[in-house]
């Protein structure tokens, strides 16, 4: 049997479409090959700057002025769900005189949120948590150290020098 030329055309085209129509449609079924699955990894990041208070000094004398105080301001920045802010002190003495043994040199913080900070003045030894399991997902939220230098005739005429360093730490 012979087919004509516009038949043999139509008769390719016929068969073309169906074999090549449902290779470009994509497999039947359940759709399990057509979909896009999509993956995202956040890192995790925390920032930690000194917004004011960075260098302080304080002026004072058993009788005219016996106490003073100042503050630093630390501003954060993170998406951890929770942070803490822990700070570190060195030696702060004036000769041989131990400012924070002979307690005389006092700290305390606010907490931006529902932090625990030091809501009463306490002697900084060594490593102190200024800021505990405070709410993090933050673009920037301060919270505010304050310290507090007080003599009396015990503490020698001089100067002392004293280094805080913070560190900021995520809690994932």
């Amino acid at each position: 049997m012979q087919i004509p030329g516009t038949a043999k055309s139509s008769l390719a085209l016929l068969l073309c479409l169906v074999v090549c129509l449902p290779l470009l449609a994509g497999p039947r079924g359940g759709g399990e090959d057509s979909g896009v699955q999509v993956r995202a990894r956040v890192g995790g990041q925390i920032l930690l700057e000194i917004v004011s208070g960075s260098e302080i000094s304080f002026e004072v004398d058993p009788i005219m002025n016996p106490e003073d105080s100042a503050a630093t301001e630390i501003l954060i920045r993170t998406n951890a769900p929770r942070y803490s802010i822990v700070a570190t002190f060195s030696e702060f003495n004036i000769g041989d005189y131990d400012l924070i043994a002979n307690e005389k040199f006092f700290i305390r913080s606010r907490a931006p949120g529902s932090g625990r900070a030091l809501d009463d003045w306490v002697v900084p030894r060594g490593q102190v948590t200024v800021l505990e399991n405070e709410d993090g997902l933050t673009e920037g939220e301060v919270t505010v150290v304050e310290y507090l230098l007080r003599v009396d005739f015990s503490v020698p005429a001089g100067e002392g020098r004293l280094e805080v360093v913070y560190t900021a730490v995520p809690l994932f």
